[in-house]
Order: C-alpha cells, then structure tokens, then sequence
C-alpha cells in the first residue's frame, strides 16, 4: 500500500487525508443531492452520525496513528542500539526481529488478505447481513440505494482495510517488544527516568493509542449520538459500554510493557544489591579515613563528604525508588481523556439547561 501511495504521490499526510475522505465522503453527499434533485428523496443513512464522523474524523486519524507509530518505533529503536541497552552478542538478534517486522509490514499478503475481508465485509453490510453502517448501529433503509451501495462498497471497506492494518502494524511492534523482552537487555538501575533507562518504550504505546482510542471513541460517541437523537435512548444505557471500550484500549496500550516487569524487576533487585554494597564499602572507607583516622588536617576542601552525599542521593533518588512497570498512573490518565474528548458533546447535551447555563457562566464570566 505504501508502494502505491508513492506511486501515485500520495506521501504527504494531508494529500493522502484529502484523497480518503475525497474517496470515501464527499460521494455520499454528492449521490445523496442527486438523488434529492432527481427523486426529490432524501436518503435516510446519512441521518447516521457515526458515518460522517467515521470517514470525516476516524479514518484521518487512524492515517495519522500510522505515520505517529511508525515515527516513535524507529526513534526507540535508534535509542536502544545507539544508547547501549542492547548487549553485543544479542544484536544479531536483535536485528533479526527487527528485519522479520519489516518484512510482514512490506509484504503485500496480509494487506491483501485485510483488504479483501474489508470488502467482504462491504457486500455483507450491502446484502443485509451486517448492520447498514457497519459495525455501529445504523438508521439506513434496506432498500438498494445509491448512496448505501457506495457506502458498502467502498467507503465501508477502506474505513475497515485502514483500521485493520493499524492494529495489524501495532501488532508487528508488540511482537518486537516480545522479542526484545526475552534478550537480557543491559538496564542501568541508577538511570534518572527510574525504569533503568528503557523508560522511552512506552512512548510509541501512549502516542499510538491515544490517536486510536481518540478514532475510535469519535466513531463510537457518534453512534451513540444517533441512537440519543433519533431513539431517545437514554445516556445511562450507553455508559457500561464507553467504560468497557476505555478498559480495552488501556490494555491494548499497557498489556505488551508488561512483558518488561521481570527484566525490570531483576534490575531493581540487583541494583539495591550492588550500589547498595558500594555505598556500604564507600561509607566504611570514609569512616576509617575521617572518623577512626588520626588526622583531620585536610578535612577541609576534600570532596569525600560531597561523593558520598551524591552517591546517597543518587541510591535513594533512583536506584531504590525504581519501578517495575514502564507506565505511570499519569499515562493511563491520559488515555483515559483522550478517550473522552469525544463524549464531552454528548455529555453537556443531556445536562439540563439550567446546569449548563451554570457550568458556561464558570468559563465565560458575566
């Protein structure tokens, strides 16, 4: 696919967000005013919410998550050979994961694979056998219009192909994580970011999997915004379900940083084991030399007490406050409100009027 977009000078993000929702949108308006001016019938699908936000909002930012998660792997990559993390006699290894990703990325079989299920998936949504719109909830007539057929048949499928090859990419780089997590990685323990230094691998998880779950949670809240406005289906009814799709995308983010916790764990143990032994051994020596010793004509100027208030801080800064998991409470907080950018509208359209009125005078004074 990216051979193609090449060929067809589709490299820029922009140009290739434009040619997509060219491709996938703007025929659905157009077939739909067609049909309006010849027919003098409007076309009941496009009352779906979730259509337009999933070709006009989900499908750029799946776009972007791509070209995002592509950019973070190769920086953390780059820092893992280039900072040392990888032992010499490992980066053959190393290498080798790294090339076997590539090629399941540049091969053309499982994007041909993906692509043909999307269509699939298309002729069944057009045949009835799936919902109209999709996999959310739809308002569409089951007569063969137009608009529905193009819908079904192509802007359904290249939502899907997009959507499917992100995960499948994302997939590829949780496979690389496995494999660099079975290597004896050289953690430094008395590393300032307190993960021995390997802080850096959750970057590509936070960056990709807040534009996933922003995608996702847009297309999600439009479905529920049609079911609200056209079923009156009340907002309770959707909150276990925007609950349970936050819950999924924390472990789809988190779940592969796991596989770290025994390497970490061990870096811990042995950091507090050896800097802890070297603190007793420079204690002892500088008791021998200052305290028990006969002479403390140099005492003044020496730079014994200042190595060992360093060598302290930095036991109790860094190595004995390390921690095991590569993500922090502030990192699941963030996906959390990325998440629910999309629910806001919803949520201030069941407010009722006078608390709204309230919550705009705190945000807009007078």
């Amino acid at each position: 696919m990216h051979r193609v977009e090449r060929a067809i000078h589709l490299d820029a993000l922009r140009r290739l967000v434009l040619v997509a929702i060219g491709i996938t949108w703007v025929p659905l308006l157009a077939l739909a005013l067609a049909q309006w001016l010849v027919a003098h019938r409007g076309e009941p699908m496009l009352r779906d919410l979730s259509i337009h936000v999933r070709l006009v909002i989900t499908l750029p930012l799946l776009l972007l998550a791509e070209r995002v998660l592509d950019g973070r792997c190769r920086h953390v990559v780059r820092r893992l050979f280039g900072e040392g993390y990888v032992p010499d006699e490992h980066e053959g290894r190393a290498r080798a994961i790294l090339r076997s990703a590539e090629r399941w990325r540049d091969s053309p079989a499982p994007e041909t694979i993906l692509f043909g299920v999307a269509v699939a998936v298309g002729v069944a949504s057009l045949l009835g056998i799936l919902p109209p719109a999709g996999l959310v909830h739809g308002v569409a007539e089951s007569r063969y219009s137009l608009v529905r057929i193009w819908y079904a048949l192509v802007s359904l499928p290249i939502f899907s192909f997009v959507l499917w090859r992100s995960l499948f990419r994302w997939g590829l780089w949780v496979r690389v994580l496995g494999g660099l997590a079975r290597m004896p990685l050289r953690l430094l323990p008395t590393h300032a970011d307190r993960r021995g230094g390997i802080g850096f691998l959750k970057e590509p998880s936070i960056a990709y999997c807040a534009l996933l779950l922003l995608a996702e949670s847009s297309a999600l809240c439009g479905g529920f915004a049609t079911q609200i406005l056209l079923y009156r289906t009340p907002i309770d009814a959707i909150k276990p379900l925007l609950i349970a799709f936050v819950l999924i995308g924390a472990i789809i983010a988190f779940a592969p940083l796991l596989i770290f916790l025994p390497q970490l764990q061990r870096a811990r143990r042995w950091g507090r084991a050896v800097y802890g032994g070297l603190a007793s051994d420079y204690s002892r020596k500088l008791q021998e030399r200052w305290i028990e010793g006969p002479k403390r004509d140099d005492l003044l100027g020496s730079a014994d007490f200042q190595s060992l208030a360093d060598l302290s801080s930095s036991y109790q800064e860094n190595v004995e406050k390390m921690q095991i998991l590569l993500f922090t409470p502030r990192d699941v907080v963030l996906l959390f409100i990325f998440s629910q950018i999309p629910a806001l509208p919803i949520l201030l359209w069941q407010l009722p009027r006078e608390a709204l009125k309230r919550l705009l005078h705190l945000f807009l004074p007078g």
